[in-house]
């Protein structure tokens, strides 16, 4: 070998070992970087299930209150289902109403027809009616004449009864004297 091969050779030897402890040094650099991503990893699993196992608490004691509000709300559409049943029943029975109605107007139709006649005798009626109430207002007037014609009677012969009392006085003193008492 040759001077010039075996400093060739060095310097392959050289830039060997420059190449093997790049390599080293890489294969360091992505073991570290590894070992990070398993121990972030670790830690992500660990967060993630203590996530879950505080989701699965919470959730277990959220549950009875849920379970609660649904059954409610079952109930509420269990009535509301119920409802509708008896509302669908109404309209029926409203419908089957409603069947008779040209029945019943042809009827009050004939009936009016029948009382349209009647309403001039109810005319004469009320005209007649009219007349007893003059009448009874002009009795009525006539009465308070005589009231105050009787109130006036009243007075009079109130007075008359007076006015005998006072002339029979004189008699009186002879009725002492009478075997009939």
């Amino acid at each position: 070998m040759q001077p010039n091969d075996e400093q060739a050779l060095d310097q392959a030897m050289n830039r060997f070992a420059g190449l093997i402890r790049r390599i080293d040094a890489r294969q360091s650099r992505i073991e570290a970087r590894v070992a990070l991503l398993y121990q972030l990893l670790f830690g992500a699993v660990i967060v993630l299930v203590a996530s879950l196992s505080f989701l699965t608490i919470i959730l277990s004691r959220q549950i009875p209150d849920a379970t609660a509000a649904v059954t409610g709300l079952n109930e509420h559409f269990a009535r509301v289902a119920d409802d509708m049943d008896r509302m669908e029943y109404s309209v029926r029975m409203i419908d089957a109403g409603m069947q008779t109605l040209p029945e019943i107007i042809r009827h009050v139709d004939t009936m009016h027809g029948g009382v349209a006649f009647m309403s001039h005798d109810v005319a004469n009626i009320a005209g007649s009616v009219s007349a007893i109430d003059t009448e009874i207002g002009a009795m009525s007037t006539n009465l308070d004449d005589m009231r105050q014609s009787f109130r006036v009677m009243e007075e009079t012969v109130g007075r008359m009864g007076r006015d005998v009392n006072q002339l029979s006085q004189p008699m009186r003193m002879f009725n002492w004297m009478n075997p009939l008492r």
